[in-house]
């Protein structure tokens, strides 16, 4: 059965095959305009994709003209002029804490490719028993087989739980509100997840751990969630201690959502030996994804390179037009100044958030990556329904994992105050709707 997109057939294998689709045919700024001529308010970016919103020219101009000079050239012959400009500016805005970069297309494979680079890490320094990864449950970290056994998102895995790997392991995310027992403070808390780290390593033997892989601060699985002070200092003596990389995945939460370029930058600035970037990166005008790389790790692969040589690659790796397209959002939001205006507008998106939006449980976040948790009950949630309600009055927001009752907010860079107003102003009124529907079949 074909299911209709507006009426009309689809012969296309959508994300849900009982679902009917409306059509996105253009976007300006913060709007994206659908086919009848009414706008939806993207209050997600997506999948906190579009950082620089619809449409934005100077984007625009760079793919086109980057078209016209070239639009491929297998990396396995040739760099390109905007590869290498783009991988020269992310180094030099990351503070020394990366001498390298791989570009790939998406966040799933920049998360395999930085896995196999840890592996091929320790191969190459003769430790080939380290063949595991410690990850954190309720954790995302793509679709592809090798990220969905590094995540925990459970309604992701489970049709694919036996195709999984075992040499993924995992352990507590890092949630201190909601997690933390009622005489713990973060240090302690912290005091606590080390020790169940601790347990781990020794449970699977130190010498046979490859990576610690986490997310500085969750995606949409459990909605924001940064972590605890402290946590991620001893996340890295830990593996220090032990001999194995740490790795940040920052596909969704980094390039500038969180105020600063890197969430760890602002989470006590930690940095790893592999992080992945992506969404931001290139803003959604092309698929673009990154591993950046510290010198550790590049010198060693680089002094192995003829005896233990890594033997991994992708077609589109550095493409010239998705690096054209990155380099010029990455130059647009330093140009323009626009982490500045992440700062302020997710300091107004919180605010308008608390005071307006009702049976709010928290309102977590950096920058203008925000999640709304509702104070409900695990048999009445009501994010699903206000999410839906936001987007038939005008507004996307992302509505997170079943594990929490949840919708997050990452908004484009370039919002300004009406706009972040007009979004909580349909999140309020949709929670409010949903809410009274509520009580009036609890009524019937």
């Amino acid at each position: 059965m074909i299911m209709p997109v507006n009426g009309q057939s689809t012969a296309i294998f959508h994300r849900s095959l009982n679902k009917e689709y409306d059509t996105a045919s253009s976007g300006s700024g913060v709007y994206i305009v659908h086919s009848d001529g009414s706008r939806t308010l993207d209050g997600s970016s997506g999948a906190a994709v579009s950082c620089l919103g619809h449409g934005h020219p100077v984007v625009i101009e760079a793919i086109v003209q980057q078209a016209r000079k070239l639009a491929f050239a297998h990396s396995s012959f040739f760099t390109s002029d905007p590869a290498e400009q783009l991988a020269q500016l992310l180094i030099e805005q990351s503070a020394g804490a990366f001498t390298k970069v791989m570009f790939l297309s998406s966040g799933s494979e920049a998360v395999e490719s930085a896995i196999k680079m840890a592996r091929q890490y320790h191969v190459s320094r003769g430790e080939a028993g380290r063949v595991n990864f410690i990850c954190r449950e309720y954790a995302y970290h793509g679709n592809t087989l090798g990220a969905l056994s590094a995540g925990f998102n459970p309604p992701r895995r489970q049709a694919f739980e036996p195709l999984l790997s075992s040499a993924f392991h995992h352990v507590s995310p890092c949630f201190f509100t909601r997690d933390a027992k009622a005489e713990e403070d973060e240090e302690a808390y912290v005091d606590r997840l080390m020790a169940e780290y601790e347990e781990m390593f020794d449970t699977l033997g130190p010498s046979s751990v490859a990576a610690v892989l986490i997310e500085p601060m969750s995606g949409a699985t459990l909605g924001a969630v940064h972590a605890a002070r402290g946590y991620l200092a001893r996340l890295r003596d830990l593996c220090d201690t032990h001999g194995a990389l740490l790795i940040f995945d920052e596909v969704m939460c980094g390039m500038g959502r969180p105020g600063t370029l890197h969430a760890w930058q602002a989470l006590g600035n930690v940095a790893p030996d592999l992080q992945t970037i992506g969404k931001g990166l290139g803003a959604g005008y092309q698929p673009i994804s990154a591993v950046l790389v510290g010198s550790k790790v590049h010198q060693v692969m680089q002094s192995s390179q003829s005896s233990h040589p890594f033997i991994s690659g992708h077609t589109y790796q550095g493409h010239s037009i998705g690096c054209a397209a990155a380099l010029a959002t990455q130059q647009t939001i330093i140009h323009d100044n626009l982490l500045a205006n992440v700062v302020r507008m997710g300091e107004l998106l919180d605010r308008e958030l608390r005071e307006q939006v009702p049976m709010l449980k928290e309102i977590r976040g950096l920058g203008l990556f925000k999640a709304a948790e509702f104070a409900t009950s695990p048999t009445c949630r009501i994010a699903a329904d206000v999410a839906r309600t936001c987007f038939s009055k005008g507004a996307a927001v992302y509505l997170c994992s079943p594990a929490v009752d949840a919708i997050v907010f990452a908004p484009p860079f370039i919002i300004n105050e009406r706009e972040v107003k007009e979004l909580v102003k349909i999140v309020a009124d949709s929670t409010k709707d949903v809410l009274e529907e509520q009580r009036m079949n609890s009524v019937k």
